[in-house]
């Protein structure tokens, strides 16, 4: 049971970027087949979905999808769903669900990928907590490997920080600098651990 959300002091919005589960997760096509691909990729977007309302309500879950089924079953759960233009395109898609979240009166965000293997409610809310203590600033939590951005959380809300891609750890922090944002870099092992290539999920499905 994931309990129902706690209330925070900051209204915090959750970004959730949502690929179509037949799309998602090409880099594992040596170890798993397209319908294993797919159902890997549904049963993560549902579970980031449950943690996401545990956490911070329905409400302010904001889904932003290209995919009419994801659309679909994240409207059902009673979260703002946002029409991705260009599917993959992926800082610009945070942008326009960051809109609508601030539009809804989100004084911060958080950014949760729907690839974090170990994701818990209990780990979501650490970060929330990083959020609460930064007051004005970047929190970003990063892959084991250091060099990519597995969540983040911007105080208070605004939409022009995104850079995700290639060496976005760095980029992330370099862009709190330009702003004058304060950062932190928040670990947890149960965040760093994203299912992108072949050795993450042996890595996962190693986990006792």
């Amino acid at each position: 049971m994931l309990g129902a959300p706690r209330p925070v002091s900051l209204r915090i919005a959750a970004l959730v970027p949502l690929k179509d589960p037949g799309w998602g997760k090409s880099r594992l096509h040596r170890v798993l087949n397209a319908e294993e691909r797919s159902a890997l990729n549904l049963e993560m977007a549902r579970r980031t979905l449950e943690v996401c309302a545990a956490v911070f309500g329905a409400a302010r879950t904001f889904v932003v999808t290209a995919s009419s089924a994801i659309g679909h079953e994240a409207s059902a759960r009673g979260m703002t769903v946002v029409a991705e233009p260009v599917p993959g395109d992926l800082n610009p898609a945070l942008r326009l669900a960051g809109e609508a979240a601030v539009a809804a009166g989100a004084q911060a965000l958080l950014v949760v990928p729907a690839d974090l293997a170990r994701i818990e409610a209990g780990a979501i809310r650490g970060v929330v907590g990083a959020l609460e203590q930064i007051g004005q600033g970047v929190v970003v939590v990063a892959d084991r490997r250091g060099s990519g951005t597995n969540l983040l959380g911007i105080v208070p809300a605004r939409i022009d920080l995104f850079r995700f891609g290639e060496h976005s750890l760095d980029k992330h922090l370099q862009a709190a600098r330009d702003a004058g944002l304060a950062s932190l870099v928040h670990e947890d092992p149960l965040l760093s651990l994203d299912l992108d290539l072949p050795e993450d999920l042996v890595l996962w499905r190693g986990d006792p």
